[in-house]
């Protein structure tokens, strides 16, 4: 009962009440982390889309456009837009 009752993150508050509040700053920055890649992914695979199909010519050209370290850079502003 008593750990339904803890707020999200609830590891947070449990790894709190065991080692003291640097527990809870862990598991938080962790869990900025663990979001962040996640999101850098999800906007990666989206542009990544795009990208093949313009190659294979199903979407329009201009999303073929890459730069010089071979980022599809229209695919990625399109779908980050």
């Amino acid at each position: 009962p008593e750990l339904a009752k803890l707020q999200n993150p609830s590891m947070a508050a449990v790894l709190e009440h065991v080692v003291g509040h640097w527990g809870a700053v862990l598991i938080s920055v962790g869990l900025i982390i663990s979001l962040l890649g996640a999101l850098l992914s999800w906007a990666l695979l989206c542009a990544e889309i795009l990208f093949a199909t313009a190659k294979d010519k199903t979407m329009p050209a201009f999303l073929k456009k890459e730069n010089a370290n071979h980022v599809p850079v229209n695919a990625l502003w399109l779908t980050n837009v």
